[in-house]
């Protein structure tokens, strides 16, 4: 199973580099380097694999899998592999323990004589892979498990080191049998349809759909990919190849593109071949056919795996690239050459060129399995319930044609003509079968290619009829379909409620007793006191304005969860992390009715007790003195610029202003500690300097020479001026508040606008399609000396100077002590050399800390960008120019925040001392600051970036 899907996308991406030579990268450098990849990918695979071993003889790759060990040789060269390295393999074999199978892996094949050599020779413990196998593995067509275990079966059963991946995969099964079955539609009309009889059971999670050249089906089984003449009643393995998932492409040179595993594979002459990689969610990969002729995969995407995206195939693996989806899909289809139309599940999406949302069309009640695409302007989808829906893009309506008595999933649909459509289910009434229906869509298709509109049914009756579509016998004698549908306007559906049963209808009709309603109200009331505490200001400020009335004070942010939604939210807009949460609680009264969480209506009680928690965490909250009680105060301390680095006071939360108020009282009796006894000790060695000054006048050093004077004199001298400073500068800071003095007064900082409420937001936003912000050219600048973000509208963090400045003093003391003893005492030359050599180290040091100290890392957040402030300069990342932002470890275990953006190689791979932005070419992306450094919780900097970044910062749990 793949679980680090992260890394099997940049392996592929790497591979492509090894092949091309990329880089400047030699051979040998090529051979090294596929070692680790090749452990690399079993590591994701979830093997256990090492790879540059050495024992007896060096081992490339080691790894276990099913209680198995192998060891792994592999070879790039540029011709094939001959019997010698082969042999040595072998010897390394019966080196090891009765059990460990060899695995030889030469990019280029072997020669005929080594294949027989170790097939006609002893016992066979030796698989032998080429360039086919292993692209099969890097792909995902063929997950490494199930390759070995082919791999082994082959040998062990057929005794054959060598099998082509061809054969490994090829099925030896009858040809299933097509029947004719027909199938009513849910309406009136009949459909005649044939049912293919699958060998044994199907599984429905891998069955899907296409068609060849001549319009004749091609349905995916798990045997392989199957061509049905539906008149005929003929059908024939055009690619037997067991495992392959979901529907086939052919292709205008007469192959046969089709998915299996994570991959995507050819069939041509009898010969598979793998061409690409897919989704990272197994067999969920789809190809999708453009009316340019190119081929794409769609990866539907997942919450705890990966982004929905598409995947230009290219000719073999590693050509493929990415482009990700602004959302999870589970349907797609190409409108034109540039634009996409794609499902979420429950409306219909419309994609520009930048795969940008242009608009979004409801469907009707039910989730949309499969669509497909008749012309630039007609969709028809399938939903849950096996019924078809016509939509018209350019009117923006939609039609039901009919629905099948057959069972989805799988459910799938596909475009056989402009009129015609392939549609596929499970057999309700037979074990193992799938139907296939051809519809034909007749009468559908003026000369302008526009669906005629017709006038809104009546609504009331026992149902409202359309028009039928005439039945016209298609050509070649094809199987005709009569459809006829029942359309209801989209305001007039209602869901269906169940009849009430005559003893609970009294039931249902009297009031909760008071004994519910209390406890109801208790439990709103605990509920709200834990949620306000997790509130940001600028919400908490909102629900005192609207004096703790929930719905006043949830409805502007309830129509700005609408906008975004249905499409209609300019650029930046995003949704608050607070809001769904609080949607689970209150439900129709946060959520918009389009999202799950509006089907929760809480009751009446349930919301006053909410209402009365929130104000009672908020009453405690001034009481403690946390946030001020006054509105017009609350305004103007909310959006108070920042004077220091941290979060600004608008995304702060209660219980962060607990935790800081706790810190700062825990912090406070710590300096108190540490004021005292820098106090004392500072006393202490200034009596003791008093002291050996004394001694010194009066003479009593025993021996009372000048070396011991000012060694004497030293020791309690130079701790007491440094101690001193420490209590003069502690001193100073106390006076002045608790704040270390200026040199020169800060002028002050601008004021900015108030942070814009979802009114505002409402008022300022656009009926013009969305489209991408511009991006930055290539050569961008790098470096910004003023600040990006506005006054106000960012986030800073910056690291801790105090420690720095410490570390300098420390280190000044001992260069100073040392330097007074390399000459002042009488010890050997050598020793003296060394401490002196030391004592340089400390100065180098001290300059290097003494930098940081005085221009320590700063990271700000804000609405324009990230600005990164180190000792090497300022940088600056607007978000137009990064694609994702995200917290990870690198190496060494720091954690950084790391930024996929245009150009990442304008930046050095390394960097000097101090820090600064660095490109990480494994990752293709720049570590932008270490967040280790920072005087900073991680997950306050996270709320930062989710607040100004948006869709930009991925979190852990979606990465």
């Amino acid at each position: 199973m793949l679980q680090d899907t992260i890394r099997w996308r940049r392996l592929v991406a790497e591979y492509s580099e090894l092949c091309q030579l990329g880089a400047g990268m030699t051979p040998n450098a090529r051979g090294q380097r596929f070692n680790g990849m090749i452990a690399e990918l079993l590591t994701a695979y979830g093997l256990r694999a090492k790879s540059d071993q050495r024992s007896v003889g060096e081992l490339d790759v080691v790894f276990s899998y099913a209680g198995r060990r192998f060891i792994l040789e592999a070879k790039w060269e540029r011709g094939k592999t001959g019997t010698g390295p082969i042999a040595k393999l072998q010897r390394r074999v019966e080196q090891r323990m009765a059990g460990v199978t060899g695995v030889f892996l030469a990019i280029k094949g072997f020669t005929d004589d080594a294949i027989a050599e170790v097939d006609k020779g002893r016992r066979l413990d030796v698989l032998l892979l080429d360039q086919s196998h292993w692209e099969a593995m890097l792909s995902g067509f063929v997950p490494p498990q199930e390759l070995f275990d082919l791999a082994t079966d082959a040998a062990s059963f057929h005794g054959r080191a060598y099998t082509p991946i061809t054969e490994l995969l090829r099925h030896r099964t009858e040809t299933p049998t097509v029947t004719p079955e027909p199938v009513a539609t849910g309406m009136d009309g009949l459909l005649r349809v044939a049912t293919v009889r699958a060998v044994g059971h199907t599984d429905g999670r891998r069955t899907g759909i296409g068609t060849d050249r001549d319009g004749s089906a091609l349905i995916t089984l798990e045997q392989g990919i199957l061509a049905v003449d539906l008149v005929a009643r003929r059908s024939q393995w055009v690619a037997p190849v067991f495992g392959c998932s979901n529907g086939s492409i052919a292709t205008a040179d007469g192959a046969l593109l089709m998915t299996r595993g994570h991959g995507v594979g050819r069939w041509a002459g009898g010969r598979l071949t793998v061409v690409s990689s897919g989704a990272a969610r197994l067999d969920d990969s789809h190809l999708l056919a453009n009316p340019d002729g190119s081929t794409w995969c769609l990866d539907r995407g997942s919450a705890d795996v990966t982004p929905a995206c598409l995947i230009r195939l290219g000719t073999q693996v590693g050509d493929e690239k990415w482009r990700e989806l602004p959302l999870a899909v589970t349907a797609a289809a190409w409108l034109t050459s540039t634009r996409l139309v794609v499902s979420d599940g429950t409306d219909l999406i419309q994609l520009s060129s930048q795969l940008t949302v242009e608009r979004r069309l409801p469907t009707p009640a039910g989730s949309v399995l499969a669509l497909t695409t008749l012309n630039e302007q007609q969709v028809v989808t399938l939903l849950d319930d096996m019924s078809l829906v016509l939509f018209d893009l350019q009117a923006n309506e939609h039609r039901p044609l009919g629905s099948f008595s057959i069972s989805g999933p799988p459910g799938a649909l596909i475009r056989r003509t402009d009129e015609s459509l392939y549609v596929m289910g499970r057999h309700r009434a037979k074990d193992g079968h799938v139907t296939v229906a051809e519809v034909e869509i007749v009468g559908q298709h003026p000369a302008n290619g526009r669906i005629p509109r017709r006038p809104e049914p009546e609504v009331g009756g026992s149902r409202s009829r359309v028009t039928p579509v005439e039945a016209v016998r298609p050509a070649r004698g094809r199987a005709r379909a009569t459809v006829e549908a029942i359309a209801v306007p989209p305001a007039a559906r209602k869901p269906i409620e169940p009849p009430v049963a005559a003893d609970a209808a009294g039931h249902a009709n009297q009031s909760p007793s008071t004994d519910e309603r209390l406890a109801e109200q208790r439990r709103g009331y605990a509920e709200g006191t834990t949620a306000a505490v997790a509130l940001p200001l600028y919400a908490l400020e909102g629900l005192v304005a609207a004096n703790f009335e929930i719905a006043n004070w949830l409805k502007p942010w309830r129509d700005h969860w609408d906008r975004i939604v249905s499409g209609q939210a300019v650029h930046g807009e995003t949704l608050p992390d607070w809001l769904p949460s609080i949607a689970q609680l209150l439900g129709a009264h946060a959520a918009p009715p389009r999202v799950a969480h509006a089907q929760l209506t809480p009751s009446v009680p349930y919301v006053i007790g909410f209402a009365d928690g929130l104000r009672a965490a908020w009453q405690d909250a001034v009481r403690s003195r946390l946030v001020p009680g006054d509105r017009e105060t609350l305004s103007q301390w909310v959006r108070t610029p920042l004077s220091q680095p941290g979060l600004p006071p608008a995304l702060h939360t209660i219980a962060d202003l607990q935790t800081a108020a706790k810190r700062t009282r825990r912090s406070r009796t710590w300096k108190w500690i540490g004021r005292g006894l820098l106090w004392l000790l500072t006393l202490l060695f200034g009596v003791s300097e008093i002291a050996a000054i004394a001694i010194t006048v009066t003479g009593q050093w025993e021996p009372n020479t000048a070396a011991n004077a000012v060694i004497g004199n030293a020791c309690f001298g130079i701790p007491f001026a440094g101690l001193l400073w420490f209590a003069v500068w502690d001193l100073r800071r106390l006076l002045n508040g608790g704040q270390p003095p200026r040199r020169s007064p800060t002028p002050p900082q601008t004021s900015h606008e108030d942070r814009p409420l979802p009114e505002a937001q409402a008022a300022s936003t656009s009926t013009e399609p969305l489209t991408e912000p511009p991006r930055e050219d290539v050569d961008r600048t790098l470096s910004r000396a003023d600040r990006g973000n506005p006054p106000g509208e960012y986030a800073a963090f910056a690291a801790s100077s105090g420690m720095y400045w410490t570390v300098v003093g420390i280190n000044t003391l001992l260069i100073i002590l040392l330097a007074i003893i390399i000459p002042t005492t009488d010890i050997p030359l050598v020793a003296k050399a060394l401490i002196g050599l030391f004592a340089a180290f400390l100065v180098l040091a001290t300059v290097g800390f003494a930098n940081m100290a005085r221009n320590p890392t700063k990271l700000e957040i804000g609405r324009n960008g990230i600005q990164v402030y180190s000792p090497s300069g300022p940088y600056w990342f607007p978000w137009q120019v990064l694609n994702r932002v995200e917290m990870m470890r690198l190496e060494g275990g720091t954690r950084h925040l790391v930024g996929w953006c245009t150009n990442p190689e304008l930046f050095p791979e390394s960097v000097s001392l101090g820090g600064g932005p660095r490109f990480l070419p494994k990752l293709k992306a720049v570590a932008i600051c270490p967040l280790n450094v920072l005087h900073a919780r991680r997950h306050l900097v996270a709320r930062a970036l989710q607040t100004y970044g948006g869709s930009c910062y991925r979190s852990p749990s979606n990465s």
